[in-house]
């Protein structure tokens, strides 16, 4: 039992990590009002997409999907985990950059930007290097216990300057609240919800789960998913929301504890997302590595993760500013839509094919 909490867990601050940064930035600028709507939709596209993946992973019977592909139809394996492994490694180097861009903000702007890309990468990697994604997961709970009750008291805190007035209306009135389906940012957002479930299809060799924990872990995401939308639009309205790039983290800035010694409840927050980006950038390294040894050539870790981390370090230098990361983000959006589509669609046919009808998954 407490096994199988692992993955989910980590699945559940992997997304916790992302979302108050750039979410919501999105989703206000998609909509007017009504906002829990584009959010509801990307949950539905979300389980829709999980639902497919996992009965495909569970065919698979707690083998690697990797691998089990490579035995199976070496060409239709390389066509799908190519762009996987293209994917995989642009988003670890867009979230890398993005955060360092984001902390450089917020914690200190004096720093040269360099250093924060080397830690994001640095750290990981070696977490990754000394306990593989075992250790990983472990992780995931150390990680849980120490910073989850921190950012469960700043969202709770956040809550001090609302007006439910401003979330009003509530109810859809006419097919143009349904006009975010038309709006780039909107898809932007959408890789919130479908960017962190890919390792889920390969943890299975080496740390088992089940699919409920998954959607255990789904359900938890929903409120704050609306949170992190939905507190500064009742501190600040929709206008002053909109003009903003993080929302969020100005609204938490705002927040006055007397009793509290510091000065900034920020940094709370900050600290403790900071700790699940790392645990989602690691997660990305792993699986870069994986598919790497898997699907193309098996170099020891020691030679092959330190040679990724360079790569991703070089790629990162390159991207000069924040709104050369945005620009490249809406173009990496083309490629998470295919990908988030095309590898549950290849999973779930071979495994279907390969091993029939799965077990009944244990409770």
């Amino acid at each position: 039992m407490f096994k199988n909490m692992q993955v989910p867990l980590a699945f559940f601050l992997m997304h916790t990590g992302m979302m108050f940064f750039l979410f919501p930035t999105d989703i206000i600028a998609s909509t007017k009002e009504i906002h829990w709507l584009p959010i509801v939709t990307g949950l539905l596209i979300q389980v829709a997409i999980i639902a497919l993946y996992l009965k495909g992973v569970r065919y698979y019977k707690g083998h690697n999907m990797v691998s089990v592909l490579m035995r199976k139809n070496r060409w239709l394996a390389w066509a799908t985990f190519l762009p996987l492994w293209v994917y995989i490694g642009a988003l670890a180097a867009l979230t890398v950059r993005a955060f360092a861009e984001i902390i450089s903000i917020i914690v200190s702007s004096s720093m040269p930007l360099w250093h924060f890309d080397f830690m994001f990468i640095a750290i990981p990697t070696y977490i990754v290097l000394r306990g593989g994604i075992q250790g990983l997961m472990r992780l995931g709970l150390l990680i849980a216990v120490l910073f989850l009750p921190s950012v469960f008291f700043v969202l709770a805190a956040s809550f001090q300057n609302v007006d439910p007035h401003y979330a009003l209306p509530l109810l859809p009135r006419s097919t143009a609240d349904f006009a975010f389906l038309g709006h780039a940012s909107y898809y932007k957002s959408l890789f919130m919800f479908t960017g962190c479930f890919l390792f889920l299809g390969l943890v299975p060799s080496y740390v088992s789960f089940t699919a409920r924990g998954i959607y255990i872990a789904c359900g938890l995401l929903v409120p704050m998913y609306l949170m992190s939308v939905y507190i500064p639009l009742m501190t600040l309205g929709e206008e002053t929301a909109s003009q903003l790039e993080f929302p969020f983290i100005f609204t938490a800035d705002t927040i006055d504890i007397e009793w509290l010694m510091f000065d900034r409840v920020t940094m709370f927050l900050v600290l403790g997302l900071l700790a699940f980006i790392l645990l989602f950038i690691a997660a990305l390294i792993w699986q870069m590595e994986n598919v790497f040894r898997l699907s193309v050539r098996n170099v020891r870790s020691g030679i092959l993760l330190p040679a990724l981390a360079a790569v991703l370090f070089v790629v990162c230098l390159v991207i000069p500013d924040w709104k050369s990361v945005n620009a490249i983000f809406r173009w990496h959006s083309y490629l998470w839509g295919y990908v988030t589509v095309v590898t549950p669609l290849v999973v779930f046919a071979v495994g279907r094919r390969y091993v029939g009808q799965p077990q009944k998954e244990a409770p």
